[in-house]
């Protein structure tokens, strides 16, 4: 490809096609690999990547699996949910064809839903062709247990799926040979962030790199450690220009931020973050939006204590629970649940959830201040 048409590149899709004939061992794995992979752990590999490793037996390679699961949708699209994009199934076709990641070995495909512990946790691993180990955590998937463990970050660590993230990791580590990188988006990067901080020395001391792609923050302590500090220089942690789930709780390491094709919360999606060659498009400071965001929300979080914050979480989830709905796609199909659920809550519940709904979709309030931030 010419470095002119090089140079227009602005999609995951487009990297594949520039870079997918290069292996690992001529270009060394990079952020825009992570995020490709990272997309992929939202695919359910059921049945197709063994959950265990096998010393006698390798691994299936990305492109029999990538056949294998195709062959199985008889040319539909599977439902994923409303948040998994459905561009992620073709990510997958794509990929698995390109001399870069077709040979890869996906292998250790674990996916754990648990409603009594509050707990979502999936991850798959990949053997690349340079004999590294790139662990891939799942994000929030469509599960509304997965999006009440998300919100019990907010008055709990750890939650269940970052100690089973540090126990899969372990298991990796302890399984094969190499170096090991890890990554994930959105819920992922925190997993990823975490496995690697509370990981036992011997384990750490493999890990390449990390990287964290929107995903959000720890506690104070979490940070504050020296666990976390002296890993913190291997932590690559990019957000889009109006990021708000990367924005979330504390990070102390830096961050890249990524140009991104779409707007506000829609940003949060990996498939609209621009790439020029081999790394993203950088820009030099997320948008005064999403800083206007990230205030309020800590505001707001600042003014309830933790055992407040449990409360209204519980209620809400309590509350949707109720419906006997187990997915964001049920509450979709039925808006009636959606009003028995708000109706269900007590009041001091709905004013909170009506206030951190206000932050974050309160446009017109947010570019007021904005405006007047700027002049």
């Amino acid at each position: 490809m010419s470095e002119k048409t090089m140079m227009q590149t602005s999609s995951l899709y487009d990297y594949l096609n520039w870079r997918g004939d290069l292996s690992f061992e001529n270009v060394p794995f990079g952020e825009v690999d992570s995020l490709i992979l990272s997309m992929l752990a939202y695919i359910d590999y059921t049945g197709l990547v063994p959950d265990e490793l096998n010393p006698s037996k390798k691994p299936p390679v990305l492109l029999s699996v990538t056949k294998e699961f195709l062959r199985a949708q008889n040319g539909s699209i599977p439902n994923m949910g409303l948040i998994i994009p459905k561009e992620t199934i073709t990510l997958l076709a794509r990929t698995a064809k390109t001399a870069r990641f077709g040979l890869t070995r996906p292998f250790a495909y674990v996916n754990k839903i648990c409603d009594e512990s509050q707990k979502q946790f999936s991850a798959i691993s990949f053997l690349l062709t340079n004999g590294d180990v790139f662990v891939a955590f799942r994000g929030t998937d469509d599960t509304l247990v997965g999006w009440k463990e998300n919100f019990n970050m907010s008055f709990m660590s750890p939650v269940p799926s970052q100690k089973e993230a540090v126990e899969y990791l372990e298991y990796i580590a302890k399984n094969t040979s190499g170096d090991i990188v890890l990554g994930g988006h959105s819920k992922g990067g925190n997993l990823a962030v975490y496995a690697a901080v509370k990981a036992s020395k011997e384990t750490q001391a493999r890990v390449k790199a990390v990287y964290s792609n929107d995903a959000p923050g720890f506690d104070t302590e979490f940070i504050g450690g020296e666990d976390y500090r002296a890993l913190k220089e291997r932590i690559h942690t990019f957000v889009p220009q109006s990021s708000v789930v990367g924005m979330l709780l504390e990070h102390e390491e830096s961050y890249t931020v990524v140009k991104s094709r779409s707007s506000g919360l829609f940003q949060h999606n990996g498939f609209s973050w621009e790439v020029m060659g081999g790394s993203f498009v950088n820009l030099d400071d997320v948008s005064e939006e999403s800083k206007l965001i990230d205030r309020s929300i800590k505001s707001w979080l600042a003014e309830m204590p933790p055992e407040e914050r449990a409360a209204v979480i519980d209620s809400l989830y309590e509350a949707l629970a109720a419906t006997n709905a187990k997915t964001l796609t049920d509450l979709s199909q039925d808006k009636i649940k959606i009003v028995k659920a708000w109706n269900s809550m007590d009041n001091d519940a709905r004013n909170q959830v009506r206030r951190c709904i206000n932050i974050v979709f309160g446009k017109k309030k947010q570019q007021k201040e904005v405006k007047e931030i700027k002049e």
